[in-house]
């Protein structure tokens, strides 16, 4: 398709109304020109990795290509008007507003003047709602004023206290879910002061404010606080400054509280405010208190049956814990801007005229805003794609693609679909010069650009020209359903083209597998690939393999390794199913992929073969995302236009950090590239290696005096000249290490060099004359050769060695290689230095013989081997004369060569080791790059383009646009102050200098023009000149995509969303197949749980520290006595702090406090399980040892890191130690004091409260205090700081993880990505006193656990007795074996990484380690036990567990050998990981690690983490096969998704009792808190079938109303799916079950079917049980004892009776028997008989310290230590 030039007004011009003839506008290039740049850009991007062989495969892709499968049509989206209803003016003289709103509320006019503003429909209602006394939610769309309905009644109610004479208190405070919000409402509020500066008065309070600030506000009540509800839940708690406690009480008797963004309280977060909510109306004593909600648009009543979902009001209802009705939820009203009495139908014939006369009258410059609302075209475009007033309310008109529109009005006018597609193109981007008369662009729109990742071809096993080839993501082969013939996964060699399928070998029969799943790798299921073997392949025998497959030690004949053995290409016959034994030849590779059969290519194998074959294209989302954002760039740095930015969303952290290093290594790379390009075109074609570094220099423009350009890549860019001078010095060395090193091929995987692309070659200067020299091979065996042969052959020598980097070249002499490293570093900044923990290369050496590593000397990977199987041996034998030559000949022939060009001056010897025969590299003055006469016709033509288009505009000068090209993460795992200098640099403003200037001085100001965020920046800064907005996955809801696409155009600009959706996520191709519904798909209402237990408590946790009237301080190291090392409980808190905790007046006031909350919470407490009578009075009565335990981590941190530290000086300091083991223990020891200075700081700076371990934000990560957006016990992963880091930055960081997810992201070995570079997870910070333990022989203390064969259940051994006690289930009853233990368990909170690599291009997706994970659980309270009835018969049970322990392990890699082997091997004294097993393992990686610590024997643990989440078991009545509960427990999980419209992160679901034994389903709330759509499943009779219903409906199945049965789902729509695709059941994330789902199996539909015919009936309440835990009772009473400073007992867990019984714990002297439950009769009798004291603790453990008290001679010191002496 193709889109004329249209004329537009420059994007983000603000131009005045205009309703008259406009001045003559230059055409420029509009938005749509935009877009199908783009589009095509990325297209040539995609298309020109298709190297494939086959042309049955290549012509079934090419036609996909051609029909744009892939980048569909743009949905284009007209923004509507809001109906205007009153001014304020007149609202003012109704008497509805005070008359000095007038004055206030006003704007400024055509004539210079102030007009009054006009209000819309929805504003007024909400105005008059506030007036008569009535909370209220506004949900309309963005850009509606909904900020203005709540200001307006805030101002008004201010000025009428003023006129009673109320004065100096806060009438109002709003909430916003972001500072970013909070900041641009301040600028706001500030334009309508001009009139009345004293008005009224506002403030934000948010953190970001001094002292200074903080208590002018205190001291000066604002009637308007703008803050966050983390800052409003500090000023309630905290005791520090006595401005907070003003601020509160300036609040007393508060009139409104606002929560702006409502649909995003959602979750924990949701419920967290919604405590917040009550407990800010009891502290400030405002019942009447009015609360108002704003939102973008939901629904305001219950959705249709069969949703679930809730409404507003009762959403708004459980968030403010006040009553709104739906009468006080005010929606959206819309109105025309052309002409109300036209319709189409009206204007069809004037449309008809106009159209066909060919006139175009929007173009001509007379055309004004009073012609448009007339204009028929005008009221044909605003009826079809602006606004729907088909029904009584107008709505939204749905999207459609221009193409849908232009086949619109070519039926309504008869023109044809061209015409009409060119037509509305002109019009929309011509009449965006117009001004209604309110100010506004009259059509404003988007385009909304979705773009498909290409993903795979799949293929049948037979013969090519029959086989079936499909780029649908399925398991079987479309209409064949009645065979069954299952599709392969196709993969290509990135040499030739030639296919292969990644299969796993099972018995005779091969099934598919995806690429990188090598879990099956034992001897019962090997994996490999199969390729269809043909005449001409390379491969013929043994003789063809690659040369490191063969053992050279010895005299003896070459063997092939052990290791390699499995992997010689076997010839298989299969059929179409993948069995062994007929059908067509194949050849089978066992293993990883590391020959091509067909041309011979061989690869390490080391890392993924999703890296060494290609897909159907050779990106990753990476790849797309970076190519997208860099198009996009470009062509809008084409504009003269300074809005040259970009935002991309991506859904968490790490991907963003991956993705910004993405895209700057692609730049660098491309700069590279381009540079020695312009270099070679700019010196005649030819460069030598002495001129190459110093001619890129100058080709790059690096040696322009622009201030712009030095300063991206100097450190200094303001330096002299003499400093300049080194900079160029540094920076020359650096790309002549850099160009010597893009010689290698294939290292780019998807980014070939100019030598690939046949742009350049590098020629041996000399060689045509040496090769003609015939004295110089007077005695060689080569002088019987032709001159033409002996060039070929020294060619193919030469390149060999160049491409190895056999290069005798000073930028790699390993000396110079670290002085470059040490220069770059003080002179340039990244990419253009060479990073201090970069791995480099030096020269390599070519060798005739194998170079063991043992005995020292350089490691083998500096030595490339020549053997007889070498690729240059068989790359010669290949050719004539040489073919079929022998290897040992081609290798003397070689030794020849090289002999002959050593005397010629080619090459260098090399001396290796003494008694080892010579090496060889080249020398660097023989080689010269040149220009290639013309370019291969099989090369990337994309990537030939782009180098070639860079280069000219570097020669040309302008070149200050593409060092400009920078991306940043904006993530919350970024430091606060560079987040806010990364927003100053994307925002750019005027205001963004200023504040630059003021913080950074010394240091420009440069434009950032491209940021990726998570969806933090969701609802971030309003950045109005934003035209281009990049997402690189679907959001997870219609709430969230409105809310990022709504960041570009928000000036009435025409602005472009692009949506990038994985091949490999169904969320994502579901929508890429149905964009609509995410265009403009329906806001749900957030749903919470406010009957969570932790949520519950951590609230009155915060009451009662409240109530202590204690300042905590910012420094944890404040509170505690860090002194006091020995005893018990070493590093108690204060003696003061302590006394308050325990004081009774703080109990008091708290609970009274307390009893109120519960009151107002009793309706939802009656209906939690864990709730009884008085719950509150225990939480506030042990909310002192609570406090105490919550320091309890810190304390252990503290120590263990004082331990590294110590430790490390020991080394420093020991004379004995090697330079490099104190060059490792000086990393440690600075690491550690880093660490400390984190730990222990005492600053109270502005950004104080954003560490980690700020008090309070520390007490909320411990679960004491609320979490908000806060996970709940993070793990915790020490990053050390990178260089130029800022701020808190500079020393390092502590970046946290939710601990399920944090199990896997920071897992043994595992990376992560932060702020441009990957971190490797090295080191386990150990348990307090590991070192002393393991000392004297001992190892980690670990446990053990079983695991119910029947349930799943989990029953865990403590600290005291490792084995579980339990020999039959807690749960069911089935007594338990060892086939379910998992020993050697071990906790690990906080880990160590240690940096190994800058991200770079290759890195397309993170690179996870694959772990083998299991979820096992217990109840911890009741459990709500519920039917599942179809037709009166039970089909399943349900069983609903609120704060349920679940427990994940990490049981080892999933391709580990061994199965049955789980865990990890760690150093149990240093904590280092052991690399064992590692499959990333990088051996030239250092990671700092101790050596001193070498020898200890490695112990084996296995991790895992607990946690306490709602669960919900699904147990069928009946046992299900394996593929029909693969197939239901996908469909369950999409069907939840879907159906209450939550993020897959949020609900998890898994087989129970593991992935082998599948007998029930276990149903989690992954996220913090829950939405409590669980209990709802388990409460509400018709939700469960809701879930089926919808899960049935995306398996592409017609789901009849009503009861039906499995036979009556029919297919719904076109879907060629047949067992799964990725837009039903398949994703990235099952890939291990796509071999079991089919969603035809008749047993997974009779079970959907069935319990989509169900109703739930709740039946009992089943009794909970304490789990049997690491946590035991037994360590609880232990802990209780010892935070009241008791006696320890003389001996706990004693067994009497000869093993009958066991004692919890005896006191000797005392003569005391100590149970925790009661023992039987019999025990008692026998402990009676011999004179013993029995003392029995009840079963509630809150009635504990009552039962210490009774016998506090027992239990304490005589001496009146401790907690006696108040008895």
């Amino acid at each position: 398709m193709s889109f004329e030039k249209e004329r537009l007004a420059p994007w983000g011009s603000k131009q005045c109304v205009q309703t008259s003839p406009l001045p003559e506008v230059p055409a420029v290039r509009s938005v749509f020109d935009l877009r199908k740049d783009i589009v095509k850009t990325y297209a040539d991007f995609s298309k020109s990795f298709s190297k494939i062989a086959s042309a049955d495969i290549r012509e079934a892709v090419d036609k996909e290509y051609e029909r744009g499968r892939y980048w569909p049509e743009a949905m284009l989206q007209l923004n509507p008007h809001y109906k205007n209803a009153e001014t304020v003016e007149g609202m003012v003289a109704r008497g509805a507003l005070h008359p000095d709103c007038a004055r206030i509320f006003c704007r400024d006019d055509e004539s210079g003047g102030r007009s009054s503003l006009m209000l819309y429909q929805h504003q007024v209602e909400a105005i008059d709602a506030a007036g008569k006394g009535r909370s209220f939610i506004v949900t309309t769309g963005a850009g509606s004023g909904k900020s203005l309905a709540f200001f307006i009644p805030i101002v008004d109610r201010v000025l009428k206290n003023r006129a009673r004479g109320i004065r100096g208190k806060t009438s109002a405070i709003v909430i916003y879910p972001m500072n970013a919000l909070a900041n641009s409402q301040m600028e706001e509020l500030k334009k309508y002061l001009g009139m009345m500066p004293e008005a009224f008065t506002f403030e934000r309070y948010t953190g970001q404010e001094d002292d200074e600030e903080r208590l002018r506000i205190a001291n000066s009540p604002p009637d308007i606080l703008l803050t966050n509800f983390m800052m409003l839940e500090l000023i309630l708690t905290r005791y520090d400054a006595e401005c907070d406690r003003k601020i509160v009480k300036n609040c007393q008797g508060l009139n409104f509280l606002v929560l702006d963004e409502l649909h995003t309280y959602r979750g924990r977060q949701g419920a967290d405010v919604a405590m917040l909510v009550r407990r800010l109306r009891e502290h400030l004593d405002a019942p009447n208190m009015l609360c108002i909600g704003t939102s973008a648009t939901m629904r305001s009543s219950h959705f249709g049956d069969g949703d679930g979902s809730i409404s507003v009001e009762e959403s708004a209802s459980r968030l403010f814990g006040c009553r709104i009705t739906a009468d006080e939820v005010i929606g959206e009203a819309l109105e025309r801007v052309t002409d109300n009495s036209l319709t189409v139908e009206t204007v069809r014939k004037d449309l008809e005229r106009l159209l066909h006369g060919g006139d175009r009258p929007w173009q001509d410059q007379s055309y004004s805003y009073e012609k448009f609302y007339s204009d028929p075209l005008a009221v044909w475009v605003e009826l079809t794609l602006g606004i729907d007033v088909s029904e009584q309310r107008a709505k939204r008109a749905s999207p459609l693609t221009l193409s849908e529109a232009a086949a619109r009005l070519a039926r309504d006018t008869g023109v044809s679909s061209d015409a009409a597609r060119e037509i509305l193109s002109d019009f929309l981007v011509s009449v965006h010069r117009l001004r209604t008369p309110s100010g506004k662009t009259p059509f404003a729109f988007k385009l909304h650009q979705f773009i498909s990742g290409p993903g795979r071809v799949s293929c049948t096993l037979e013969p090519a020209g029959t086989r079936v080839v499909t780029l649908d993501e399925q398991i079987y082969a479309p209409n064949r359903e009645d065979k069954d013939i299952p599709l392969f996964h196709t993969y290509f060699c990135r040499e030739c083209g030639q296919e292969f399928h990644p299969v796993t070998r099972i018995g005779d029969r091969f099934e598919r597998r995806e690429i990188d799943d090598v879990a099956g790798g034992d001897e019962d299921a090997p994996y490999g690939f199969i390729a269809p073997l043909r005449e001409r392949q390379r491969y013929k025998g043994e003789d063809d393999l690659p040369d490191d497959w063969f053992d050279y030690r010895g005299d003896k004949e070459p063997k092939l390794k052990r290791s390699c053995r499995g992997r010689v290409p076997e010839r298989v016959l299969l059929d179409a199913r993948g069995r062994i034994g007929g059908g067509e030849p194949f050849w089978y590779m066992a293993g990883k992929f590391g020959y091509c059969v067909n041309c011979g290519v061989s690869y390490s194998l080391q890392g993924r073969d999703a890296n060494r074959l290609t897909g159907l294209s050779g990106e990753g989302r990476s790849s797309a995302s970076t190519i997208l954002t860099l198009a996009a760039m470009s062509e809008l740095q084409r504009e003269d236009d300074e809005n040259k930015k970009i935002l991309g969303f991506v859904d968490n952290r790490q991907d963003a950090a991956l993705q910004a290093g993405h895209f700057n290594d692609f730049v660098f790379l491309l700069m590279l590239r381009s540079g020695l390009w312009g270099a070679l075109e700019k010196n005649g074609g030819r460069l030598s290696e002495n001129d190459l570094a110093d001619a890129v220099f100058e080709a790059m423009g690096f040696g322009s005096d622009d201030w712009m350009i030095r300063a991206a890549y100097m450190r200094v860019p303001d330096a002299h000249v003499s400093e300049r001078e080194k900079a160029k010095v540094a920076l020359c060395n650096v790309l002549g290490y850099r160009l010597l090193h893009d010689q290698r091929k294939g290292w780019r995987y998807n980014y070939p060099n100019l030598e690939q692309l046949k742009m350049i070659e590098i020629g041996y200067v000399g060689l045509e004359d040496f090769c003609r020299d015939e004295d110089a091979f007077a005695r060689s065996a080569l002088r019987n050769l032709s001159p033409d042969i002996r060039r070929t052959l020294y060619k193919k020598i030469f390149d060999t060695m160049r491409q190895h980097l056999c290069i005798d070249s000073v930028y790699l002499n390993r000396d110079k290689i670290e002085s470059i490293k040490r220069n770059s570093s003080e002179q340039l900044v990244s990419p253009w230095s060479l990073e201090e923990g970069e791995i480099t290369q030096p020269a390599r050496i070519l060798s005739f013989e194998r170079i063991s590593r043992k005995g020292g000397g350089q490691p083998d990977s500096d030595f490339i081997f020549a053997g007889p199987r070498s690729a240059l041996v068989r790359m010669i034998r290949g050719e004539d004369p040489w073919r079929g030559e022998g290897g040992s000949e081609i290798v003397s022939l070689i030794l020849d060569a090289l002999e002959a060009a050593s005397k010629y001056g080619f090459v260098q010897t090399i001396a290796i080791d003494r008694g080892k025969p010579e090496g060889y590299r080249l020398k660097p003055s023989c080689l010269e790059w040149r220009v290639c006469a013309r370019s291969d016709k099989n090369t990337n033509p994309y990537f030939e383009s782009l180098y070639r288009s860079t280069a000219k505009r570097l020669l040309s000068g302008d070149s200050v646009g593409l060092f400009s090209l920078e991306a940043h993460e904006h993530t919350a795992q970024v430091d606060p102050d560079t987040r806010k200098f990364l927003e100053w640099r994307f925002r750019c403003g005027p205001e963004d200098k200023k504040n630059w200037e003021k913080e950074n001085q010394g240091r420009t100001f440069l434009p950032l023009p491209v940021l990726y965020c998570s969806p933090t920046m969701e609802l971030g800064v309003d950045i109005s000149a934003l035209n281009v907005v990049y997402m690189r996955n679907v959001p997870p809801t219609p709430a969230n995509y409105a809310q990022r696409s709504g960041r570009a155009g928000r000036s009435g600009q025409p602005a472009l969303i692009l949506t990038y959706c994985a091949a490999q996520s169904p969320h994502d191709q579901w929508y890429f197949r149905n964009q609509t519904e995410i265009v403009q798909g329906i806001v749900r209402p957030p749903s919470i749980d406010l009957t969570n237990q932790e949520l519950f408590e951590s609230h009155l946790h915060a009451v009662w520290l409240a109530s202590m009237e204690y300042g905590l301080g910012f420094s944890i190291a404040g509170l505690l006595d860090l002194g006091d090392v020995a005893g018990k409980h070493p590093r108690p808190l204060k003696s003061d702090l302590a006394e308050c905790c325990r004081a009774e007046a703080t109990r008091e006031r708290a609970l009274a406090v307390a009893r109120r909350m519960a009151s107002a919470l009793r309706p939802d407490l009656e209906r939690a399980l864990w709730y009884r009578q008085g719950e509150e009075e225990r939480v506030i009565e042990d909310a002192p040892i609570a406090f105490d335990r919550a320091f309890d981590r810190w304390r252990d941190l503290l120590a263990a890191t004082e331990r590294q530290r110590d430790r490390a000086r020991e080394i420093m300091d020991n004379y004995a130690c090697s330079q490099q083991e104190k060059a490792d223990a000086n990393q440690r020891h600075r690491s550690a004091v880093s660490q400390l200075n984190l730990l222990t700081s005492q600053s109270s700076g502005k950004n104080a409260s954003t560490s980690d371990f700020y008090v309070y934000r520390y007490l909320a990560n411990q679960g004491f205090l609320p979490g908000y957006n806060f996970p709940r016990l993070p793990l915790m992963a020490w990053v050390p700081a990178g260089k130029g880091g800022q701020g808190a930055a500079s020393e390092g960081r502590m970046v946290t993880r939710p601990r399920f997810l944090a199990l896997s992201e920071f897992g043994p070995r595992s990376l992560i990505y932060h702020e441009g570079n990957a971190f490797r997870v090295v080191r386990a910070k150990l348990n307090v006193g590991t070192e002393d333990s393991v000392s004297t022989g001992s190892r980690l203390t670990t446990v053990s656990a079983r695991i119910c064969p029947a349930c799943g259940y989990c029953h865990i051994g403590s600290v005291l007795k490792e084995e579980p006690i339990q020999n039959v289930c807690d749960h069911c009853g089935t007594a338990l074996s060892d086939d379910g233990r998992i020993a050697d368990l071990y906790r690990v909170e906080t880990v160590e990484t240690f940096p190994v690599e800058r991200i770079n291009a290759n890195d397309e997706e993170r690179r996870r380690q694959g772990y083998e994970l299991q979820t096992t659980y217990s109840h911890t309270r009741d459990a709500l036990e519920a039917d599942v009835l179809c037709e009166g018969t039970s089909i399943a049970r349900l069983s609903y567990s609120p704060s349920a322990c679940l427990w994940r392990v990490n049981k080892g890699w999933r391709r580990r050998k061994k199965k049955e082997q789980f865990g990890f091997f760690i150093n149990p004294m240093s904590g280092y990981w052991n690399r064992e097993g590692d499959p990333d393992d990088m051996e030239a990686e250092r990671t700092g690690e101790d050596s001193a610590y070498e020898k200890v024997q490695p112990q084996r643990i296995v991790p895992f983490v607990e946690d306490h989440r709602n669960i919900v078991t699904l147990t069928p009545e009946k046992p299900l096969s394996e593929r029909a509960f693969a197939t239901i427990q996908s469909a369950l999980a999409v069907g939840m998704e879907r159906f209450f419209q939550i993020e897959n992160a949020e609900l998890a679901v898994e087989p129970l009792p593991s992935a082998f034994d599948r007998k029930l389903f276990l149903f989690y709330e992954s996220a913090e808190g829950g939405a409590g759509v669980l209990q709802r499943l388990c409460g509400e009779k018709g939700l469960l079938a809701g879930v089926a219903r919808k899960a049935l409906a995306m398996m592409h199945y017609a789901v009849p109303d009503g009861a039906f049965s499995p036979e009556e789902l029919g297919e719904s729509g076109s879907e060629t799916c047949v067992a799964g695709c990725y837009s039903c059941l398949l994703s990235y994330y099952n890939q291990p079950e796509h071999r079991l789902i089919d969603r035809r199996d008749s047993e997974a539909l009779e079970f959907l079917a069935a319990l989509a015919n169900s109703q739930v009936l709740p039946c009992a309440v089943r009794d909970g049980k304490e789990p049997v835990s690491e946590e035991t009772r037994l360590s609880r009473w232990l802990e209780l004892l010892q935070a009241y400073n008791g006696n320890r007992p003389d001996e706990i867990s004693r067994e009497i009776m000869r093993g009958r019984a066991v004692v919890d714990a005896c006191y000797r002297s005392a003569g005391a028997m100590i149970f925790l439950e009661k023992p039987e009769d019999e025990v008692l009798d026998y402990l009676a008989d011999r004179g013993l004291r029995v003392v029995v603790f009840p079963g509630e453990e809150r009635e504990w310290p009552e039962t210490l008290r009774r016998h506090r001679e027992i239990f304490f010191a005589r001496d009146g230590d401790g907690w006696g002496e108040d008895l």
